[in-house]
């Protein structure tokens, strides 16, 4: 069984964690590129208001067919208690493609936003095998390996069934 993450990240900590992930699974990775700039205060908060929104961006095409994956984890911010634009657009594009999914995110509020999930869940239109969500704070160390270890570990027995 093969798995793709597909990820957006604006600052990095989602990123950080996805090439974490993908060093424990060896699965493939795709970037999703926002097309708008999100950088600076003006970005953050104009993107906070389009999450908010539930609108989508225009996102740079990607390399990876999720339909030739078993799994996509779709690893994201939250903004706004939202998913950004960027993966409302990816997820647009391709659900029909995604055979399982699971999701991880990486946010100021982590497991707080646990309310976001069936939003997520009707948008990719399936429930995920798998959850991780997790705050900004707990990537200091010794403060995820242990929750990103046991996620791994249940995609891993996924992977392999």
């Amino acid at each position: 069984m093969r798995a793709l993450v597909a990820y957006y990240s604006r600052t990095g900590n989602n990123e950080k964690l996805v090439n974490e992930l993908q060093a424990k699974l060896a699965c493939d990775i795709e970037k999703i590129v926002d097309t708008a700039n999100r950088k600076g205060i003006w970005g953050y908060l104009n993107g906070g208001r389009q999450a908010y929104m539930k609108r989508m961006s225009k996102i740079e095409p990607v390399h990876k067919d999720p339909s030739n994956y078993d799994l996509v984890i779709l690893a994201y911010p939250l903004w706004s208690s939202r998913m950004p634009p960027a993966i409302r657009s990816y997820i647009f594009e391709n659900k029909s493609k995604f055979n399982r999914v699971a999701f991880m995110s990486v946010s100021v509020s982590g497991e707080g936003n646990k309310n976001t999930i069936p939003d997520f869940e009707t948008a990719v239109g399936k429930k995920p095998s798998a959850i991780l969500m997790l705050k900004e704070a707990d990537l200091r160390p010794s403060g995820y390996e242990k929750r990103l270890q046991e996620f791994s570990e249940s995609l891993l027995r996924l992977i392999q069934s």
